[in-house]
């Protein structure tokens, strides 16, 4: 595993700029981070477990009954970078996303705008996502605490320090230094990234064709959209 220093030093060796005269740290580390953010979902979507994080929330919920899923230090209740939920349970019941077509908005005149939900979702323990919020259905109905398990993309490259071991899958970090490098050579079209870019994405296919199964064996059939990404109504 590498740290963050030998990532930075090796993009600038691709970017052929190992003094720092076009690329400051600081910039070159936000490009580095938006790389491997971009990867991250990638791999994620690929392989949904790689990233795994059992958390369990407190009452109160935020009022009428929801999670904040943004990092505790920017207000919410999570202690890393939500991707996808993978599980909820609270005071022992299984929670299950529905259509986003069940849930109704009425605007109360006492406490502004709450969700309502028609009395058959309302039954079953579902969530929905509004932004940055997860509702749980029936609203204020969890007595203990919730159990929360979810994808989550690690801690962001600049609020690394230098030495620091970068997450990432061991051995694979070729293509976020290739990309990298590739996106800031393209700024101001000052050279040809081309190369760069090609070879980065032979390396993050690579990648990709490694983390995918971890597993030998047959595998099932696996369809994780939902009938809009399908575009379907």
């Amino acid at each position: 595993m590498l740290t963050k220093a030998q990532y930075r030093t090796m993009t600038r060796q691709y970017l052929d700029d190992p003094v720092a005269k076009r690329w400051s740290d600081p910039n070159l580390d936000l490009a580095i981070q938006l790389v491997l953010d971009d990867l991250w979902g990638d791999m994620l979507d690929i392989a949904p477990y790689l990233t795994s994080q059992y958390q369990q929330i407190p009452l109160p919920l935020h009022i009428p009954g929801y999670i904040d899923l943004r990092l505790t230090i920017n207000g919410g209740d999570l202690t890393q970078r939500f991707y996808r939920l993978q599980q909820l349970i609270a005071d022992g019941r299984h929670y299950f996303a529905k259509d986003p077509r069940d849930y109704l908005l009425t605007a109360s005149t006492n406490t502004g705008d709450t969700s309502t939900v028609k009395a058959d979702v309302e039954q079953r323990f579902s969530y929905q996502f509004l932004g940055d919020q997860l509702w749980l259905h029936p609203l204020g109905n969890v007595t203990t605490f919730t159990e929360m398990r979810y994808s989550f993309k690690p801690i962001a490259f600049t609020q690394m320090t230098d030495g620091t071991n970068v997450p990432f899958p061991e051995g694979h970090e070729h293509p976020v230094m290739l990309l990298s490098a590739s996106h800031a050579m393209a700024k101001g079209n000052a050279e040809e990234a081309g190369q760069l870019y090609a070879m980065g994405n032979d390396a993050r296919q690579r990648m990709i064709n490694a983390i995918r199964r971890q597993y030998h064996g047959m595998t099932v059939p696996f369809v994780p959209q939902n009938q809009y990404e399908f575009g379907s109504t």
